[in-house]
């Protein structure tokens, strides 16, 4: 089986939080999927709070998007309602099987808390989204994906932890070259 007809089966087999799969929320319109960190990570709340801030521009241009977590459903609408973000579709992983079979790593010691880690999380604390206690794999690097028509069409694997893609860029379909 190929590296694609696996990315179409794992997405495929992949429900949200609205009962359809990655694939079929695919084929309406292209799905911006951010893959975060364990909640009480500071840099998995910059992402949420970048996510709210940005929603208006990313749905606008057509773009579904969906979040994914480690934690229960439950637990993450509590968790994405404190950024208004309850209303939109996630998806539940706690063993990491969608964060795998999109190639995201666990990090390395410099992914995770070297001096450009440590940088961003004064920058991170200073801004408000202080650290909380860890739910999920602390270990885990998210990443963040345009899914269209049961496909990965780009992708941005994050280089430590506090890396802060440009999701508006990321969920142009239009840019997918």
């Amino acid at each position: 089986m190929s590296a694609s007809s696996d990315t179409a089966n794992l997405l495929g087999r992949t429900l949200t939080s609205s009962g359809e799969s990655l694939a079929v929320l695919s084929e309406k319109s292209p799905v911006l999927l951010v893959l975060l960190r364990h909640e009480g990570c500071t840099f998995c709340r910059n992402a949420m709070s970048d996510i709210a801030r940005l929603r208006r521009q990313i749905e606008g241009a057509g773009t579904r998007i969906v979040l994914g977590h480690m934690r229960t459903a439950e637990d993450f609408a509590a968790f994405a309602g404190r950024y208004g973000l309850a209303d939109i579709d996630s998806v539940a992983d706690p063993q990491c099987t969608l964060y795998k079979g999109l190639g995201l790593q666990r990090g390395r010691m410099l992914q995770l808390i070297g001096p450009r880690m440590l940088w961003a999380l004064v920058k991170s604390t200073l801004a408000g989204h202080l650290p909380g206690r860890i739910k999920g794999d602390p270990l885990q690097l998210p990443g963040a994906f345009l899914l269209h028509l049961g496909q990965v069409i780009k992708g941005h694997t994050y280089r430590d932890a506090s890396d802060r893609p440009d999701y508006v860029r990321l969920a142009t379909p239009l840019q997918a070259v």
